[in-house]
């Protein structure tokens, strides 16, 4: 499984305020992300799950054990999808 941005998300970070503001047009809303959802939503370009979750314990570590780390990134992830940041897209079951 991988996840992928919303289509025509737009990203305006406020680092000054450890911030982003997020705009989602498809169902038009301006959703402000804090730097661990920040975080992830820049760690989703493509990669897998495994992959994204091992990038997101190389930033996270040592702030957060590996447990406290898998909890957050879950959680976060369902909060994106649950906002509409984020959706999921099954690998294919065989590639042409």
């Amino acid at each position: 499984m991988r996840h992928s941005r919303a289509p025509g998300l737009r990203l305006r970070p406020v680092p000054e305020l450890g911030a982003c503001l997020a705009y989602t047009p498809a169902a038009p809303r301006l959703h402000q992300l804090n730097a661990t959802a920040w975080l992830i939503l820049e760690l989703v370009d493509g990669r897998d799950d495994t992959a994204l979750e091992a990038a997101f314990f190389e930033r996270t570590t040592p702030a957060l054990n590996a447990e406290t780390a898998r909890q957050t990134l879950e959680a976060g992830l369902a909060d994106l999808r649950a906002g509409g940041l984020l959706q999921r897209i099954p690998f294919p079951e065989c590639l042409p």
